[in-house]
C-alpha cells in the first residue's frame, strides 16, 4: 500500500524537528557551510558551545576570516587545501580570546555533504567547547616550564626574566614587571622585567624603574599588602591603579589590563610579578590556582639563590680576606727589610748633613735623598696599615699636607682625559683624624668620581676650607653640630645621581655598576671613616649635572699643654755621655745608627747578634743607661730580649722598634715592662727625644 504523498515531507519535518531538540540539549554547537566553505547556520548551543553572540558573527564568513592564535599561515593553507579536496577533518583545535579577554579553546571536525547527484553543497559539522581540559593541561606545561627554568637557572635575575618570558607568551601579555621588596626602607623597588619587541611597551617597562611602591598604593602594592594576587580589566581608569607612570604608560600604549600575584617564601610576601595586556580580561580560577603555585615556586628559587648569592659573596670576601692576608705577611717581611735599608740611609744622611757645611754643593743632593728616603718611608707605613689594618691613630692633622699627597698619587692613576683640580683655602683649620684613613677616603671619593664619568672627558674639584655651621644651618646638615669644621670637598662633572638611589648609595654593596666593576664598599668605608671621625656627609646632585661630597671634619682645639708641647717640641736639652747598646740583625743599619748617636754625645755599643748584647749587659748590669732593639729577629725577638733584660736588671729602660706598632704589640710590650715603642722608621729627633727621657733618671748617676 502506497503511502500519502505528504508523508516523505512529513516525515522530514518530523526529523528536522527532532535534530533540533536533540541538538538544543546538546553542549556541542552543530554548524554548516555553503559551498564557498561560509557559515550559513549554527545550532542554537552554539552560544554555550562556542559564546553568545559568536555565531551570528561567523555567519557568512569563513573559518580563516575568524581570529585564532594557534593559527599560522600555513596551517590554514593545509586545512583548506583538505576542504578543497572535499575530505572530511577531525579535531580541529582552534584558540582565541573570548569577550572577556580570556583564552577559548574549540574542536571541530566535519564532513563534506553532496545531493544525490554528487554535487558538492558544502561541510556539516560538530563544534565542542575544550576549553577546560586544554587550559588545564597549558597551565600544567606552564608549571612544568617554570619548574625547568628555576632549575637550570644560576641567578634569580636570569631565572625571574625567563620565568616572566614563559608566563607572557602563555597568556598573551604584553610585558611582566618584578617588584622586590625592600624591607629596610619599607619600600617596593623594580628589579627585573620583560616586554615583546615593541618600543612602546619596552619604554614602558624601562619606566617602572623610577616607580617605587608602598604598602596598599597601587595595584602590586594592594597586592603586597594583602598577599593576594589583584588584577584589573581597566587600569587607566580603576582607582586601585597608581597614579604614577605606570598609569601614564597604560593610558598612552593601551595597556588596558594587569594581574598581579605576590611572591610568597615562608608566609612572607617578598615581591611581586606584574603582568599587562592591551586586552581587557580578568583571569579564571584555573590562571589563579597555577599562578599561586608558580609563585610559591618563585619564592623558594628566589630565596634559595639569594642565599647562595650570599653564601657566593662570603667566600669572595674571604677569599679576599685570606688574599689580603698573605699581603700582609708577605709585606711585613718585605717592609723588614727595607725599613733597616731605609734606616740606614736616614742614618747616613743626617751623618752627612751634620759633615758638610750648609753652603757645601752636595748639601742639597743629600736633602734630596732625605726627601725620597721620608716619601719612601711613608709608602711602606701605607702598604702596612694597608695590609694589616690596625687602630686608628687619631692626632692633630692638617688636612692641605693629606691632601696634596693623595691627589698627587691620585694624579698618575687617573685615565687620561680627566682633568684633576685642587683649590686649598689657607683658612682650613686642624683636625683630630688618622692621617691613613682621611687619605684612603680622599683616593675612594676621587675614583668614584672619574668612575661616574663613564670614560667621558671630565673634571674633578677637590677643595679644602674652613666652615662655620650656625645654629641656622644644623638641620640642613643632619650629624653637624654648630661650630668651626674642616670642609673637604670632591665634585665631578660626571652624571650626576638619580634621587631615587641617592637614600641608597652609603648602603654595603651597593652598586649601579656592572659585574666585576666595583663591589659597592667604597661609598661605604667613607661613610664609615667620617662617623668615626665624628663628622658629617653630604652629598649635592643633579642628573647630567654632576656630584659633590663634602665632608665635615671637627676643628681640632688643643689644650694649653698640647700647644706647649708642640712649641717646644724642637727645643732638645739632652743629658750626655750616657752608655746604650743598640741591637739590630742588619749590619749596616746597626754602623749608621752607632755612628749617629755618637755624633750626638752618646756611648754606643752596637750588636747584630741579641745573645753576645744579652752577655754584654749581664757582664755589666749597671754600666748601661738604655737598650734599644729591633722587634722582628731571627732566633729571639725584642720581645724575647725585653723578657729576659726584665731578669737580668728590672729597672733598664727598653725601647723596641716595629715596622708597625699595633694594638697586640703594644699589649704585650706593656706587660713585659718595655718604656717605648717605636716606629722603626721614626724620625731622627723623636728616637733622641725619647732617649732623654728615658735616661734624664740617670743623670744623676
Amino acid at each position: 500500500m502506497s503511502l500519502p504523498e505528504d508523508r516523505p515531507v512529513s516525515e522530514l519535518h518530523e526529523s528536522e524537528e527532532r535534530f533540533r531538540r536533540l541538538s538544543a540539549l546538546s553542549a556541542d554547537a552543530y554548524w554548516e557551510q555553503d559551498e564557498q566553505l561560509r557559515f550559513i547556520s549554527f545550532s542554537d548551543s552554539s552560544a554555550r558551545a562556542i559564546e553568545p553572540g559568536r555565531a551570528k558573527y561567523l555567519l557568512g564568513k569563513t573559518r580563516w576570516e575568524a581570529d585564532y592564535l594557534n593559527m599560522s599561515e600555513a596551517d590554514w593553507a593545509a586545512h583548506r587545501a583538505l576542504l578543497e579536496a572535499r575530505q572530511p577533518f577531525r579535531e580541529l583545535e582552534l584558540c582565541r580570546y573570548d569577550a572577556a579577554g580570556r583564552k577559548l579553546w574549540i574542536r571541530a571536525s566535519g564532513e563534506p555533504v553532496f545531493d544525490r547527484s554528487g554535487v558538492f553543497k558544502g561541510y556539516r559539522g560538530i563544534t565542542r567547547n575544550i576549553t577546560e581540559r586544554r587550559r588545564a593541561e597549558e597551565l600544567r606545561e606552564l608549571e612544568h616550564a617554570v619548574t625547568r627554568i628555576l632549575a637550570e637557572s644560576d641567578s634569580a635575575a636570569a631565572g625571574l626574566q625567563k620565568v616572566i618570558r614563559a608566563v607572557c607568551e602563555t597568556e598573551g601579555c604584553e610585558c611582566g614587571r618584578y617588584f622586590r621588596v625592600d624591607k629596610q626602607a619599607g619600600v617596593m623597588r623594580f628589579a627585573d622585567g620583560w616586554s615583546v619587541p615593541d618600543a612602546a611597551v619596552e619604554r614602558f617597562v624601562a619606566l617602572s624603574r623610577d616607580i617605587v611602591y608602598r604598602p596598599g598604593v597601587g595595584l602590586s602594592g594592594l597586592a603586597w599588602q594583602t598577599g593576594k594576587p589583584v588584577w584589573s580589566a581597566d587600569v587607566v581608569n580603576d582607582p586601585r591603579a597608581s597614579k604614577g607612570a605606570a598609569k601614564i604608560g597604560s593610558r598612552e600604549i593601551g595597556l588596558h589590563s594587569a594581574f598581579v600575584f605576590p611572591i610568597i617564601s615562608d608566609g612572607d610576601t617578598i615581591g611581586v610579578l606584574n603582568f599587562s595586556s592591551r586586552k581587557a580580561r580578568e583571569p579564571e580560577e584555573q590562571l589563579v590556582q597555577a599562578i599561586t603555585v608558580i609563585g610559591g615556586q618563585i619564592g623558594q628559587f628566589v630565596r634559595r639563590r639569594e642565599a647562595d648569592e650570599q653564601r657566593r659573596a662570603l667566600e669572595a670576601q674571604l677569599h679576599q680576606a685570606q688574599k689580603i692576608q698573605a699581603i700582609g705577611t708577605l709585606a711585613t717581611g718585605i717592609a723588614h727589610e727595607f725599613n733597616n735599608v731605609l734606616r740606614a740611609i736616614l742614618g747616613n744622611v743626617e751623618l752627612a748633613r751634620m759633615d758638610v757645611d750648609p753652603e757645601h754643593p752636595a748639601r742639597e743632593s743629600i736633602d734630596e735623598i732625605d726627601k725620597a728616603s721620608r716619601r719612601a718611608r711613608e709608602i711602606v707605613q701605607r702598604i702596612l696599615a694597608f695590609a694589616r689594618p690596625q687602630p686608628p691613630q687619631r692626632r692633630h692633622l692638617a688636612l692641605d699636607a693629606v691632601v696634596k699627597e693623595a691627589t698627587r698619587l691620585l694624579g698618575v692613576t687617573l685615565p687620561s682625559g680627566i682633568e684633576l683640580v685642587v683649590d686649598l683655602s689657607p683658612g682650613a683649620p686642624a683636625v683630630l683624624a688618622d692621617e691613613t684613613q682621611i687619605h684612603q677616603l680622599l683616593v675612594n671619593l676621587c675614583t668614584n668620581a672619574w668612575q661616574a664619568m663613564s670614560g667621558r672627558r671630565g673634571r674633578i674639584v677637590v677643595r679644602l676650607s674652613g666652615f662655620t655651621v650656625e645654629a641656622a644651618t644644623v638641620a640642613a646638615i643632619p650629624g653637624l653640630q654648630p661650630g668651626g669644621y674642616a670642609r673637604l670637598s670632591v665634585s665631578d662633572s660626571g652624571a650626576g645621581i638619580d634621587p631615587q638611589i641617592r637614600e641608597r648609595i652609603f648602603d654595603p654593596f651597593f652598586t649601579t655598576k656592572s659585574a666585576g666593576e666595583g663591589s659597592g664598599l667604597g661609598l661605604t668605608v667613607v661613610h664609615g671613616i667620617v662617623q668615626a671621625h665624628e663628622g658629617a656627609i653630604d652629598v649635592e646632585s643633579e642628573p647630567g649635572w654632576g656630584t659633590t661630597f663634602h665632608i665635615y671634619l671637627p676643628a681640632a682645639v688643643q689644650s694649653a699643654a698640647e700647644q706647649a708641647a708642640a712649641a717646644g717640641a724642637g727645643v732638645r736639652t739632652p743629658e750626655r755621655g750616657r752608655q746604650l747598646i743598640f741591637l739590630d740583625d742588619d749590619e749596616a743599619l746597626v754602623s749608621a745608627m752607632v755612628r749617629m748617636l755618637s755624633r750626638h754625645g752618646y756611648r754606643v755599643s752596637g750588636h747584630t747578634v741579641a745573645e753576645e748584647a744579652l752577655d754584654a749587659v749581664r757582664a755589666a748590669p749597671q754600666a748601661y743607661d738604655l737598650f734599644l732593639s729591633d722587634c722582628n729577629m731571627p732566633r729571639l725577638s725584642g720581645l724575647d730580649v725585653a723578657r729576659e733584660l726584665s731578669r737580668i736588671r728590672p729597672d733598664l729602660p727598653v725601647v723596641i722598634f716595629a715596622g708597625q706598632v699595633d694594638a697586640e704589640l703594644q699589649r704585650k710590650a706593656h706587660e713585659l715592662g718595655v718604656r717605648q715603642l717605636l716606629n722603626k722608621l721614626s724620625a731622627s729627633n723623636e728616637l733622641l727625644d725619647a732617649i732623654d727621657r728615658l735616661t734624664g733618671s740617670a743623670a744623676g748617676r
